[in-house]
């Protein structure tokens, strides 16, 4: 069996990083400092009764080192054990092969828990008959460089892809690959913003333009209401391998989707 990945702390000062770029604006998020252990992490939020409570310890490498409870000042005894079954279930997703594994753990299954069950009623107001705007329709961008070997830009990709609500991914190594679906304002913000960044060789392949076959609830994590326009925090993901972006695509939007890889020479065997 192999041995998971070691770490240091400067792989969960980043993790940390990633958690709290990620927040929605109700959430906050507390840690204790770098040189204690085990490294304490809490996350609340006003919306929420529930508070999660992560302590890593020394030597941080795999789940094993690792303790996560959901919290409330209100949880009885059963509701407790219950929540621990829970926790131990969602870190059978844990991926010791994954870059940011405590990130992708807290953001895809335990920062959602945050969200507010309910709105408070609002207060009554006239009846107006309005025709609601349609939602923005979802647009993607596809970029290729030469290579995508950079520890700090891999990490501010998913930084700023969480930030401006995209889904898509990022595939490191030769070439660098980048796909992002999103509204245009945010998709232009971020091609901006990545264009700003030092690449060698760098270059917009498809897009900005309105994606055939994309639903306009594009689906991003956690998405509570009001927060981030209603958009949620994204849905980023790395992938290690060409056939694996390609199969991203095609399960996203079938062949027509696969062949934007296809048709600037990328994956062209498959």
């Amino acid at each position: 069996m192999d041995e998971a990945p070691s770490r240091t702390h400067d792989d969960l000062d980043i993790e940390i990083e990633l958690l709290s770029s990620s927040l929605l604006p109700a959430e906050h998020l507390r840690s204790s400092p770098s040189t204690a252990w085990p490294r304490i992490v809490d996350i609340s939020s006003r919306d929420s009764k529930l508070s999660l409570h992560v302590a890593v310890q020394e030597g941080y490498a795999s789940k094993d080192d690792v303790t996560l409870e959901v919290r409330s000042a209100e949880m009885g005894r059963d509701e407790a054990a219950q929540w621990k079954t829970r926790v131990v279930d969602k870190m059978d997703s844990w991926d010791d092969d994954d870059d940011y594994p405590l990130y992708q753990l807290l953001t895809t299954h335990f920062l959602p828990l945050l969200a507010p069950t309910s709105s408070p009623s609002p207060v009554p107001a006239p009846v107006e008959f309005t025709i609601p705007n349609p939602p923005p329709q979802p647009y993607h961008v596809l970029l290729v460089s030469h290579h995508l070997l950079s520890s700090t830009k891999r990490k501010n990709l998913i930084s700023l892809s969480s930030t401006l609500s995209l889904t898509g991914f990022s595939k490191p190594g030769h070439p660098g690959i980048m796909y992002a679906i999103g509204s245009l304002p945010d998709l232009e913000e971020w091609v901006r913003e990545v264009k700003s960044w030092n690449w060698l060789a760098l270059r917009v392949r498809a897009g900005p333009e309105v994606v055939k076959g994309e639903s306009e609830d594009m689906g991003g994590k956690g998405k509570e209401n009001g927060a981030r326009g209603g958009k949620g925090r994204g849905d980023w993901v790395e992938l290690e391998k060409i056939s694996e972006a390609l199969e991203w695509l095609r399960d996203r939007g079938g062949r027509e989707r696969e062949r934007l890889l296809i048709d600037v020479g990328v994956g062209g065997g498959k």
